[in-house]
């Protein structure tokens, strides 16, 4: 009878102490928004497989107002903001993604031309069908979205050539870390 409730009582005590540990490990995002955006970029057709191509989407404006006021925050209180997901998906086109191999998304500004990586997917599969999901770097990008626009570089890599005229939509996510 004792050990019967010594073991129930270390059931509790176990509880006590892992509940709050599992809950503590959840951590979200923590303060802050979301920032969403979408543009539109067309693949040619016959792009070969020893060059990588790059595409350029220039002048995308941050609306970085509106996010603000939005979320009743002001740009003192952004501390970071950093990529949080992005797609690329078909539009209107019978095919899918199996001819790309990689995938690399930049920033950059008209001062610095370098950029910085914010998505990327290596060794997409076979099966990708008409979206390929990337993955978010780990860059503080804060001082390419504080302007009015920001620009991005996409580069692709194909393992085939492109088989026709591919509209393709870049949706993608910034998440702004607010004190």
């Amino acid at each position: 009878m004792i050990f019967k409730n010594f073991s129930l009582s270390l059931v509790k005590i176990a509880m006590l102490v892992g509940l709050p540990l599992l809950f503590s490990a959840c951590k979200g995002d923590g303060l802050g928004f979301t920032m969403t955006y979408q543009q539109d970029f067309e693949i040619q057709a016959g792009l070969g497989v020893f060059d990588t191509h790059v595409f350029l989407i220039r002048d995308i404006p941050t609306n970085m107002a509106a996010f603000l006021s939005t979320n009743d925050a002001n740009e003192n209180d952004i501390t970071a903001i950093i990529p949080r997901e992005a797609e690329l998906s078909i539009n209107f086109a019978n095919i899918d993604f199996a001819f790309v191999r990689e995938v690399v998304v930049e920033i950059y500004s008209d001062d610095d031309q370098r950029g910085r990586e914010i998505f990327y997917r290596e060794d997409v599969p076979l099966n990708t069908g008409i979206r390929i999901a990337l993955i978010p770097s780990l860059p503080d990008i804060q001082e390419f979205l504080m302007d009015d626009n920001f620009n991005l570089r996409v580069e692709l890599k194909l393992r085939e050539f492109s088989p026709s005229f591919i509209e393709t939509r870049f949706d993608f996510q910034f998440f702004a870390k607010l004190e």
